[in-house]
């Protein structure tokens, strides 16, 4: 019975990340998309974010009145990259 409880418990731990990772990422993509930028640069954007910075470290971003210094600079960068590469 515990087996069961503690395979639930990490689905449902896993579920709740996923979703909220997933809203960040529509949040991201439409903020980024109000800014100018297309769809597909937005999406490539927060990929490539994806590999800077772990879910959790997106989540904490998220929660931040105002992103750090350092985390606009890798999505400008990001996005530069992005640009480029859809043209």
């Amino acid at each position: 019975m515990k087996k069961y409880l503690t395979l639930l418990a990490s689905l449902l731990l896993t579920t709740a990340c996923s979703d909220e990772n997933s809203k960040i990422r529509g949040e991201f993509i439409a903020g980024c998309m109000n800014g100018g930028s297309s769809k597909a640069v937005c999406a490539c954007t927060f990929e490539k974010l994806e590999t800077k910075y772990s879910p959790s470290e997106l989540r904490g971003i998220n929660r931040l009145a105002a992103p750090p210094e350092s985390f606009l600079k890798e999505a400008i960068l990001a996005a530069k990259i992005c640009r480029t590469n859809s043209n």
